[in-house]
C-alpha cells in the first residue's frame, strides 16, 4: 500500500521541505536589493532561497515553475530508516493572489508585500503509517494522509523571516492540529541565495495519539508498553535551502530539514530513532517569460 503512494501525495512530500524554505530567501533578496526604493511583492508560500529562483513581484497573470526531483523522508514519524522518491515540483501562481505548489493548493493570499504575507489554502499531508513499515507497528492502526485546512503568515525584515503556519485535519484520519513555526536567516553566496535557520513543530492531543501514543488494548496487540501522551512539542528542527539559477529558465533547489523528536513523541516505544532528516532536491524550468540570470 505504501509503495502504491499516489504521484499527488509524493508532490505534496516534496514540497513540504521546499515551500517552507523559499519564503524567506526571495523576500530578504528582493529588500536587498532594492534597498530603500519600493520593493515588489513576494511569495509567500516559499522560504527565502525558494523564492530566490522565481521573478520578485506578483506577475500580471500566471506563473509556472516545474521539474523532476527526489524526495527522502523518515518511512514514518520516529522511524530510523528512510524512503525515497522521485517527484514532479511544480510552483503555479496567478497575479500574486492565487497559488498552487503542490503540498498547498487552492491557495489565496489576504496579503502579500515584501514585508508580509498572510493567507489561507488547503494542504496535502502525505505523513502515514503502516504496519508493515516496522516490526514494532504490528497491532498498531495503520495511518492514512490527511488533506488539512490550513492559514499561514510571514514578516521579513532585512536578511530574517519569521513564518507560522497552522494546519487542522479536516478529512477524518486522526492526524489532528499541526503548528509550525521558522525563523530563517537569508544572505547571497555567488549566484546563490541560501536560508538557513532554527524551528519548532507544535502538535495537539489527536495528532500525538495517532503516531505516539499506545493505548492498553494497542499495547496487548502489539506487545510494545503503553504510552499516554499529551499536547505539545514533537520536535526542534534546523532548516536549510539553497536556490541558485542555473540557467535563463532553469534553477536548482536544495532543502535539509534535521529535526529532533522530543517530548511524548521523542520517548514513545513507537520512536526508533529520534533524529528526523528530510531532504529534497530538484530542478526547475520557468515556463513563460523567463526570469533574467543575475
Amino acid at each position: 500500500m505504501r509503495r502504491l503512494l499516489p504521484a499527488a501525495l509524493l508532490l505534496a512530500a516534496a514540497c513540504t521541505a521546499l515551500t517552507r524554505a523559499a519564503h524567506a530567501t526571495e523576500a530578504a533578496e528582493a529588500q536587498d536589493a532594492a534597498g530603500a526604493a519600493s520593493i515588489p511583492a513576494v511569495n509567500p508560500a516559499e522560504t527565502p532561497a525558494e523564492q530566490a529562483a522565481t521573478p520578485s513581484g506578483p506577475a500580471e497573470g500566471w506563473t509556472l515553475n516545474a521539474g523532476p526531483g527526489v524526495y527522502v523522508a523518515p518511512r514514518y514519524p520516529g522511524a530510523a530508516k528512510s524512503l525515497a522518491f522521485p517527484v514532479i515540483y511544480q510552483d503555479i501562481d496567478y497575479s500574486g493572489r492565487f497559488f498552487s505548489r503542490g503540498f498547498d493548493f487552492l491557495g489565496v493570499y489576504a496579503i502579500n508585500n515584501a514585508v508580509l504575507q498572510a493567507g489561507a489554502d488547503l494542504q496535502l499531508d502525505p505523513t502515514w503509517r503502516h504496519a508493515s513499515d516496522d516490526a514494532r507497528l504490528h497491532g498498531l492502526p495503520n495511518v492514512n494522509p490527511a488533506l488539512r485546512a490550513r492559514g499561514f503568515a510571514q514578516a521579513t525584515v532585512s536578511l530574517a523571516t519569521l513564518s507560522v503556519d497552522l494546519g487542522q485535519d479536516i478529512s477524518g484520519q486522526g492526524q489532528g492540529l499541526i503548528a509550525n513555526g521558522d525563523l530563517y536567516f537569508s544572505a547571497p553566496l555567488g549566484s546563490w541565495m541560501l536560508s538557513a535557520g532554527p524551528g519548532l513543530t507544535w502538535t495537539n492531543n489527536r495528532y500525538m495519539q495517532t503516531f505516539f501514543g499506545v493505548t492498553a488494548g494497542q499495547s496487548a496487540a502489539s506487545g510494545l508498553p503503553v504510552h499516554t501522551v499529551q499536547s505539545g512539542v514533537r520536535e526542534w528542527h534546523a532548516n536549510l535551502a539553497a536556490t541558485g539559477k542555473l540557467t535563463e529558465r532553469w534553477s536548482a533547489v536544495v532543502s535539509l530539514t534535521f529535526a529532533r523528536l522530543v517530548g511524548d513523541a521523542g520517548s514513545s516505544p513507537v520512536t526508533a530513532s529520534r533524529r528526523q532528516l528530510t531532504s529534497v532536491l530538484a530542478v526547475t524550468y520557468a515556463f513563460g517569460h523567463p526570469a533574467r540570470v543575475q
